[in-house]
This record gives C-alpha cells, structure tokens and sequence, in this order.
C-alpha cells in the first residue's frame, strides 16, 4: 500500500482516539473568577486554570485568563470541583470543593491570588520537575536546563536532543528529515550559515542557552527562507530583579572541559547581563569506505579506512543592556562574539585492487588548522501604543563572521604494477569574510477578535572566500611549493533581500483565521576568480510567499489546524563555491555556483489535545521542493569521484509526526517523538539520476525520573531509519544517552552524564552510481563514519543571588525568543490562544510544578 494514502486516515484515527472522552458533559453551571498577583494586585493575563471533578473519573476542564485576568468556565455538571491555578514564576494555588448544586450553579470566587515563587524560595521545597518541552501546534520550545543528557556539551549536543531535529556526522542540522533549516539566534538572522555553523555550534556550551525552538511552518512574518522551517537558539538573558548569577564548569573524558559564567543586575529602569561560556574538547572519529567499481574487462576494489582527532575550543561571550524608557518605549543594546578553533588530525589507508590483484596502496596523513571569530550586534527599539497590545518594534543588526584554515594534505602512493609516484603534498589556506546587515521594523495593531501585523526587512550580505593551493613539486631540487592557479579561486558572494509583510488574523467563536503575504525581492552577485580568469554569476528574482491557518478550537483541550506557505532554501556557501577539495584522493568535493534557490510548499494539519499530566500534538505535513539541491557523486577517472551539489526538477516528503508528553507524577515526565515520512526523488537522466522512493522513519524517547527531592535520572534513546538519497541511501543508526543530577543544595548542583553510551552511533551510506540502464560504469560504494566515539562528564553547578520576578506589561520573558504571530508571547512567556495558530498550555502534573500556596474557598 503507497504510504501516501494511509496518511490522513492515520491521522484521522487517531484524532478520533484522542478526543474520545475528553471533555464534560454539558450541565448549566459555571466558575468564574480572577487571577491577581498577590503582591502588587496586577492581574494575570493568560494565566492558566484547569478544574477537574472530585472522586470522579471525569476528565478536567481548562483554559486561559483573558487580558485582564478573569475566566469563566461553563456547561458544568453538578457536582464538587476543585480549581488548579498556576502561572509561570508563581506558586500553584488550589482552590478546593468547588460545589454546583441546584442550590448554586453560578460560582463567583473572585480574586485568586497567586505569590511568586522565587520571592519566597527560602521557604518553598520544589518537589516537582520543570517542563523540558512545551508543545503547540506549531512551534515546540524545549528547556535546554532541563536536559541532563547535555550537561557539559555543545550547542549541537542540545539540538540533537530537540524533537523533530537530527544532526549528522558532520554537525549538520535537518528538521523532518531535511537539511534546508533556517537557523536563527534569538529570532534574528546573523552569520550563521554554511560550513561555518557547524564550527560555531560545536564551540558554543549548552549551557549559555536558554531555550530551543522549533516552528515548522511559520507564517508570513518570517523569513521566507528555510525549506522545511525554522530553529531559533535563545541565549540566556536576565528576567528578574536585582543581581542574580551562575556559574558552572565540567571536566571529562577526551579532553573536556567547559565553563559558563552568568551575571546579571535588572532595577525597573535597567537590565544589565553577561555570559560567558568557555569550550575545550577532543573527539575521536573514524571510518571506511569500501567501493567496487566494474567496467568491461576490469572490476577493481578499493578499501579507505580513516581515523580523526579532533580538537575544539571556544570562547562565547554575550553581553547586553535594556534601558526602560518609561511604560512604554524600551532601548535595548545586545551583543555575542565567538572565537573558536578546530584542529583535526587524520590519517587513513587506502588499498586497491584490481581483478583481484593488489594494485596500488596510498597512506594519507593531514592536518587541518581552523580558528574563526564571529560577532553579532543588535540595537532593538519597542514601543507600545495606550492601546492594549498595539505594538511597534524596530532593529538594525550587524554581523561579521571571519574563518581562516590551513589544511596539509600528504599522500604517499606505492603502485605495484607501475613505477611509485612521488608523494602528492600541497597547502591549502582558505581565508574567509562574511558580513551581514539587518533592517527591520514591525507593527501590530489589536483589531475587534482579531490582529493586523506588518512589516518590513532588508538584508545585506557579503561574503569573500579566498582558497590559496600550493603544491609541492619534487622535479626541482631542493623541493618547492608552488602556487597552482588551477586548484585556488577567489570567490565573492553579495545578496540582498528586500520585504515586506502583512498578516490579517481574525476570531469567529471557535473559528480562526490567519492569511499572510509576503513579497521578497532578491539580487543574487557572485564573482569567481580562478587560473586568473574572471566569472560573474547573477540571479535576481521576485516572489511572493502565501500562507495560511485555519483553526478551530474543538473543546478548551483541542485544537486542529490547517496550514499552508511557500518557502524559499537559497543555496549556502558550501554548496556554491567552487574550489575543489582534494584531501581526500579518492572523493574529491567541489560546489556549484550555478545553483538556483529551491522552491517548496507546505502543508500540514496539526492537532493538539491536553489531559491532566498528558500533552500530545500530531502534523500530517506534505513538502513538494522544486529545484530541489542534492549531493551528487560523478566518476572523474577509475580512482577518483567527484562529489558536487546540482538541482534536480523535485522532490517531495510526505509524513506523520507524533510528539507525546506524559507526566503522570510529579516525579515522572516521559516525552515521545516519532517521525514517519514517504520521500520521493525525481530522476534525471542528464545527472544520471534514475529517482528514488522509499519509506523512512525516525524517533526519540527522553524519560526523566525525580527520585528524591535532590536526585533526578534522565535516559534518552534514539533510532533513525534508513533513508534514500538521490543516489542510494543512508542507513539506520540509533544511540542512548544518559544522566544523572544531585542538588547538594538550592543552589549547588551536581551533574554525570554519558553521550552515546554503547558507541553505536555510526553513519552508514550505500551509493550507487552508474547503475541505469545500458550503463557500462557501475560504480557501489559503502561508507562507515562517525564523528565522536563515548564521553562522559561532570559538571558542577552554582547560583548566585536571590531575585524577585520582574513582569512587566507586555514582557515577553524570553531572553529573545521568537515573537511568533501564532503565538503572541513569544517563546518563554505564557502562551496565549488566539485560536488563530494558538498555543494551548498543558494543565500542570499532578502536584503542580512545586509547593502550592494556601488554598482559596469558594
């Protein structure tokens, strides 16, 4: 049966499954009340409140504070309740034996007050864990503190433990199975891209983050780019009142060692903070590559086996100031630099073989010496009208990426049928500059059950990469190196994008809808320069990307919605630049710069449902890229391929996703991932492409145990399947990771963890080129990677400081977050639901999120 056709029935089933018995029958009473703080009397607006029937198997009731704090919940039974309040920052308050009866159907309990937690938390012992993951219908945010399998790593350490993400060996991030993300930091473009992203994320400690988020199908306010959508990395920012700060450090195996510093000083009239996150380690990779290649008369065999040591180290430091205008207007001034380096050692065998006779043996011996420094400056202006969340926000940005690398290749090649060559030795320096200008200014304008954005966003960008070959020539006594002009280019990239945005949302009771355009301009320059011959490329082009959601709000529980949008994937400058990477005799790599931008659309139907301690939301997604960019390998000779990036006409996914959080005690919280996806790649017979189709599927289970108080337990198991490629496949791998976490006090902590605990996580690809029909080449070749072998580590962690929560009006405690238009508060705050591409917040666990506050009678 083709996958495609089962899709939507799957999903149907399920919906129907998990909506079964999961709201009230309708009765006539109700429950009203108002959510306060209890300090200053504020209300609480978008607070959440969940009733559930006392000694009854009934389900709970929910939903969220309007702007004013106030809530009504209706169609009730008779019966006794009680009414769970919680908010982020607060302690939960429980406001027990609620009674409708006939005679009193109608329960006013005025004024909850709610106290904030940290402000008492000398006297409050939290026994509950905290939300790793919170999940909306289109956007997931997961707490990177809550992670104890990425204590003491990398950035991409933590993205590898995020639903719906997978990183390969190389440090490359997908998102559903596809490569072409957009990645942002703190919700903003930057420098981050291409061979460099994988650099600096490897460089950047986990612990400097705050949050990852992930929005598969964003609306017309973002950025178009990004085929299969977006991941937006939040770095740690100050949130609270007076000086707060901590410290952590971690040694470990491989040479490890990372240390964070965050100090912090907020008043009502400033914020001030700092991080800094310090980064050292070794990994240890290898791997081998066996290909067969048979032509007429001749089947000859190679066997590569390599091994690496790699050597990061990094230097991370963000610092930032807002000034609080007044009320209304906030300045605000924020910068990261980056300073890293990578070393990598590796040494490998080739042997050939020729009818079976030993034919030539080649020992390869590099080194590869990196160092980058990237900078980020942001300077962001927000106003807010009388007007209740009529807003206007405006930021110029500045990036600068540099990246320098010299890379020793040497090769020592002994033929046994012929005369020796001499060693093949050549020095290949890259210098490499990047900058990036930002312009952007938004508008949002509150309308009668509705919203009006709009915007505008230019983009500046220029890269210079320069490759400079030279190569030992052994004909000339002493040996010199010798500039090649044929292997060293010069390669300039510029692009501009100029946009602009409008979103219309509007509410029709339980109804939403959410149609956005957004119109972009592009100029695409590039200028190669190579064996002192000029080459410019230029595209320009000008498109419009649609989107569209419809939601409707089944019960207070459930939402399903249904989206739409086109997309862009511009090429990045791996993939475009031209010089030809020899370092590996037998795979040379090389881009194209002639590659046009990829051009998707996307649809997906989601569903969320939320019962008490359970989280589940499901996406049927399809994805139709045209110009889709593969990988494709070519033969150059009998010894040597050539890998390079072409278009081919399409390609497209089609897939279910199941992400289910399960917290059934205050103790327990178990969070399932599961992706399953039909790719489809067409063929093309002028790349000797015959197209490829085939069913894949991968999927994550973290499971996080509170023992004690003071002792938690977290495991985390991954499988990804194999999946097919424009040339064959890559196979399946799986691994499990582990931690373990002991609070010595409230503000001391003590972290163990283990990546890969059994060393399984092993790339494995099968290509096969050559193999149409009257091919005379048929070249199967097999490959085994992996880029790091175990580690385990220790970190030791201290906070500094008691603080009071700051919430302001209209704050969105994000430390930077997306400001998502489907979801209005961004990605730390409370989110709210619109019902318009809403997010729902789950009830609490049982228990509540920590000690509860004196219960409020009714």
């Amino acid at each position: 049966m083709n996958f495609k056709t089962v899709l939507i029935p799957l999903s149907a089933i399920l919906f129907l499954i998990f909506s079964a018995n999961t709201s009230f029958s309708q009765g006539t009473g109700s429950v009203s009340g108002t959510l306060v703080d209890a300090a200053t009397g504020k209300p609480l607006d978008y607070a959440n409140v969940y009733l559930t029937p006392k000694n009854s198997t009934q389900s709970g009731k929910g939903k969220q504070t309007d702007a004013d704090g106030k809530f009504t919940l209706t169609g009730l039974n008779d019966g006794v309740y009680t009414l769970r309040s919680t908010f982020v920052g607060y302690l939960t308050v429980n406001s027990a034996d609620i009674t409708i009866s006939a005679a009193k159907r109608n329960i006013a309990l005025g004024n909850i007050k709610l106290t904030a937690a940290q402000g008492v938390l000398k006297q409050v012992e939290v026994s509950a864990q905290k939300s790793q993951i919170k999940l909306g219908i289109d956007k997931k945010s997961f707490d990177v503190s809550q992670s104890l399998v990425s204590q003491g790593g990398s950035a991409t350490d933590l993205l590898a433990n995020v639903p719906s993400v997978q990183v390969d060996v190389d440090g490359n991030l997908s998102l559903r199975g596809s490569t072409a993300v957009k990645v942002l930091i703190n919700g903003k473009a930057s420098t981050l891209t291409g061979s460099n992203l994988t650099d600096i994320l490897q460089s950047i400690p986990a612990s400097s983050i705050e949050t990852i988020e992930v929005i598969t199908n964003p609306s017309s306010k973002y950025d178009a780019e990004g085929q299969s959508g977006i991941i937006n990395i939040v770095m740690k920012k100050n949130a609270q009142l007076g000086f707060t700060g901590s410290a952590s450090g971690t040694v470990g195996t491989q040479n490890t060692y990372n240390g964070t510093l965050n100090l912090a000083y907020q008043t009502k009239t400033i914020n001030i903070y700092g991080n800094y996150g310090y980064r050292k380690a070794d990994r240890i990779g290898d791997g081998f590559i066996d290909k067969t290649i048979t032509v007429p008369g001749l089947t000859e065999y190679t066997n590569q086996i390599s091994n690496q040591e790699f050597d990061f180290g990094g230097h991370n430091i963000r610092t930032g100031i807002d000034f609080f205008l007044d009320s209304k207007n906030t300045l605000s001034f924020a910068d990261n630099i980056n300073i890293r380096d990578r070393n990598i050692t590796q040494t490998g065998l080739t042997t050939i073989t020729q009818n079976n006779a030993l034919y030539q043996t080649q020992n390869q011996n590099n080194t590869n010496d990196g160092s980058g420094t990237n900078l980020d400056l942001n300077l962001d202006f927000d106003h807010k009208f009388a007007k209740k969340q009529e807003e206007f926000t405006a930021n110029i940005g500045y990036s600068r990426d540099k990246n320098d690398n010299t890379a020793n290749l040497n090769t020592s090649t002994l033929n046994y049928t012929t005369a020796n060559l001499p060693p093949s030795i050549s020095s290949n320096i890259t210098h490499g500059l990047q900058h990036n200008i930002n312009l952007q200014a938004d508008y949002t304008l509150p309308l009668t059950n509705g919203r009006f954005e709009a915007g505008y966003r230019s983009t500046f960008n220029k890269s210079d990469n320069n490759y400079i070959v030279d190569t030992l020539n052994s004909a000339i006594a002493p040996p010199v190196f010798i500039y090649s002009p044929i292997l060293s280019d010069d390669f300039i990239y510029k692009q501009n994008i100029n946009a602009v945005y409008s979103n219309f949302q509007h509410q029709f009771g339980n109804f939403g809808v959410q149609g956005g355009l957004r119109l972009e301009d592009a100029h695409i320059n590039t200028q190669l320069t190579t064996n002192n011959t000029l080459t410019n490329y230029k595209q320009d082009y000008f498109r419009v990307y649609p989107t569209l959601f419809l939601t409707e709000k089944l019960t207070d529980n459930e939402t399903i919605q249904l989206s739409y949008s086109r997309r862009v994937t511009r090429p990045n400058d791996r993939q475009l630049t031209p010089f030809l990477d020899v370092s590996n005799k037998q795979n040379y790599q090389q881009g194209n710069p002639n590659l046009l931008p990829e051009d998707t659309h996307s649809v997906e139907l989601s569903y969320i449902n939320y019962w008490q301690g359970v989280t589940l939301t499901s996406s049927v997604y399809y994805r139709l890229t045209n110009d889709n960019i593969q990988q494709i390998v070519t033969p150059l000779n009998l010894n040597t391929n050539v890998s390079t990036f072409e278009n081919i006409k399409s390609a497209s996914n089609a897939g279910y996703e199941l992400i289910t959080k399960v917290s059934p005690t205050n103790a327990v919280d178990l969070t399932l991932n599961i992706n399953a996806y039909y790719r489809t790649i067409q063929g093309d017979p002028a790349l000797n492409i015959a197209g490829s189709s085939g069913f894949s599927y991968n999927g994550n289970l973290t499971g996080s145990v509170k023992f004690t108080k003071k002792l938690s337990v977290q495991l985390r198991g991954d499988y990804q399947g194999q999946q097919v490629s424009a040339q064959g496949k890559n196979l399946a791998l799986y691994g499990l990771d582990g931690g373990v976490k002991y609070d010595l006090s409230k503000l001391v902590s003590l972290s163990l963890n283990s990546r890969d605990i059994f060393n399984t996580r092993k790339f494995r690809s099968v290509t096969d080129i050559g193999n149409t029909p009257g091919s005379t080449f048929i070249e199967n070749q097999t490959s085994d990677r992996r880029f790091a072998t175990r580690t385990v580590l220790f970190t030791i962690a201290y906070h500094i400081g008691a603080a009071t929560p700051q919430k302001k009006k209209g704050d969105k405690g994000d430390g930077g977050g997306m400001d998502n238009p489907d979801d209005p508060n961004g990605g730390g705050g409370p989110p709210k639901d619109n019902g318009v591409g809403g997010t729902i917040t789950a009830p609490p666990p049982v228990g509540g999120a920590g000690k509860t506050a004196p219960p409020v009678k009714s």
